[in-house]
C-alpha cells in the first residue's frame, strides 16, 4: 500500500489503513494528509461513541461531515437540531461557530478540511495503537486548547446541548 505518495503520483489507502490518533474520544485516521496535496485539503475518517461532543468551536477552515454510519447532532451558527445520519453531508463555512454530538451508539463518518488542518488534530491527539472505542483515552484538554491557540481554532464554550446526552467533551 502506497501511503506516502506525492500528489504527482496518486494516492491510495486501504479501508483500515492511514495514520491514526486520538483525538479526545475520537479515532481518526488519516486518508488524504494536507502534505499529499500541498495543504489544500485533508481527509480524515472519524470512529466514534454514543455521548462524545465537541465544545463550541470556530475554525479556520471549511469542514465537511460525510456520515458513513451512525447518526451525529449538530449545532451550526446558533441553531441546534441539524441530526445527520448515514448518507447525509453537512458542510461548515470558515469562521461558523458550531459543535457536534454523536447520538447513535457508534459512528463513523468523513471529515474534509479546506484548506488542510490534519496538524492540528495530530498536534491535539496522541498516536493510536488500537482501535477500540471503549478504551479510547481520555479526553486531554490542555492539548487540545494548546493545539488550537497555535492552529488557530477558537473554542467558545462547552457543547451546547443536553448536558445527560455529553459523556466526553472534546475541547
Amino acid at each position: 500500500m502506497n501511503t506516502s505518495a506525492t500528489a504527482t503520483s496518486g494516492l491510495i489507502v486501504a479501508g483500515s489503513e492511514g495514520e491514526a490518533v486520538w483525538f479526545n474520544g475520537a479515532l481518526m485516521r488519516f486518508k488524504v494528509p494536507g502534505e499529499w496535496s500541498s495543504d489544500a485539503y485533508s481527509l480524515m475518517e472519524v470512529s466514534s461513541s454514543e455521548g462524545r461532543a465537541t465544545g463550541l468551536h470556530a475554525d479556520p477552515n471549511n469542514e465537511t461531515f460525510y456520515v458513513l454510519e451512525g447518526a451525529l447532532l449538530f449545532h451550526i451558527d446558533g441553531e441546534e437540531q441539524h441530526r445527520a445520519v448515514a448518507g447525509d453531508t453537512v458542510a461548515i463555512p470558515q469562521g461558523t461557530a458550531h459543535a457536534f454530538l454523536v447520538v447513535s451508539s457508534t459512528a463513523r463518518f468523513l471529515v474534509m478540511n479546506t484548506p488542510s488542518y490534519d496538524r492540528f488534530f495530530r498536534e491535539g491527539g496522541l498516536p493510536a495503537t488500537h482501535g477500540d472505542l471503549a478504551s479510547a483515552p481520555p479526553p486531554d484538554h490542555e492539548r487540545t486548547l494548546a493545539a488550537a491557540q497555535k492552529f488557530g481554532c477558537q473554542f467558545f464554550g462547552p457543547p451546547p446541548f443536553d448536558p445527560e446526552s455529553v459523556t466526553r467533551v472534546s475541547g
